[in-house]
């Protein structure tokens, strides 16, 4: 079964990170975003010292999926439209996409569907958060995007332990991740934490990451922990999972009862839930079209 040790694993994705980290300007705006000083004046100037940056992040704040009914031609024009947080997650998303492109296409592995899960468990889980009073609305979007991003990391890197955990899972009746920690002795929770983490990304980022799978082995941040695994299930449930082949059925019984457990004091329904996420997957393809087309600069 195992042919690697976890220790090597973890060697091979921290160094990963160093020569695969994302832009300084990512990280800055990421920065700048948070702190109470900052101007939109600042944001503006940082963005657009990267003109080609600045030219995809103006074509997508002007697409159908944010809707505004006049040309936004400034980076500054921009930020007083969509506001600092879009901002943000508009430069987090080009970099994340843009750092973890794949060239690997197969089957088992739907690249489209796997971007547009990210989209529709960051978005979703933004609205979760809205209900159950989560403060930081940024930090779950971000949360959400990259909490899957071991797949791709094991697709690029481990392309032969991927086939090999795929095959497993079909021949054993159980979906990749249960796979995972048997076959492999690491998951793809762990590869994107270490990834996450060698980006110098906050510590409740990389633990939603690393525990979005199972939340209660975690116990530090624990709200935003849940809010990731919640969102990644309701998005399971509204058939927009993460593009890797399954095995296992999750249940909306299952959902209903971990929403239940994590959010006690949050009467919404499961059913209310899909219906706002199923609203964010309409808006979606478009928007993922824009944003993963390097050369749309109009």
């Amino acid at each position: 079964m195992q042919t690697l040790s976890p220790e090597f694993v973890e060697k091979r994705v921290r160094s990963l990170a160093k020569l695969s980290t994302l832009p300084h300007i990512a990280l800055k705006v990421m920065e700048m975003v948070e702190n109470p000083r900052t101007s939109a004046s600042n944001v503006a100037q940082l963005i657009s010292a990267d003109q080609i940056l600045a030219a995809r992040i103006l074509k997508l704040a002007n697409s159908a999926y944010y809707g505004f009914p006049r040309k936004i031609s400034t980076i500054n024009l921009a930020i007083v439209v969509l506001g600092f947080t879009a901002l943000r997650d508009l430069v987090l998303s080009i970099s994340v996409i843009d750092q973890l492109s794949i060239n690997r296409f197969e089957d088992e592995f739907k690249i489209d569907q796997f971007w547009r899960h990210a989209f529709i468990v960051g978005r979703g889980a933004r609205i979760l958060s809205k209900y159950v009073h989560y403060p930081v609305a940024g930090e779950v979007f971000s949360a959400g995007l990259l909490h899957d991003i071991g797949y791709p990391v094991l697709l690029q890197q481990f392309p032969q332990e991927f086939d090999a955990n795929l095959k497993y899972a079909k021949d054993q009746g159980i979906s990749f991740n249960q796979a995972e920690s048997v076959y492999l002795g690491f998951t793809h929770a762990q590869l994107g934490s270490w990834l996450s983490e060698g980006w110098n990304l906050p510590e409740k980022i990389v633990r939603a990451i690393r525990f979005h799978h199972n939340p209660e082995q975690n116990h530090v941040y624990q709200d935003l922990v849940n809010i990731i695994h919640a969102a990644d299930l309701i998005s399971y449930s509204i058939d927009e999972g993460s593009g890797v082949e399954q095995q296992g059925e999750i249940t909306e019984e299952y959902i209903e009862s971990v929403l239940h457990d994590l959010f006690p004091r949050n009467g919404n329904s499961l059913e209310f839930y899909q219906e706002k996420f199923l609203e964010e997957a309409e808006k979606v393809s478009e928007f993922l079209e824009l944003l993963t087309n390097k050369e749309m600069v109009a």
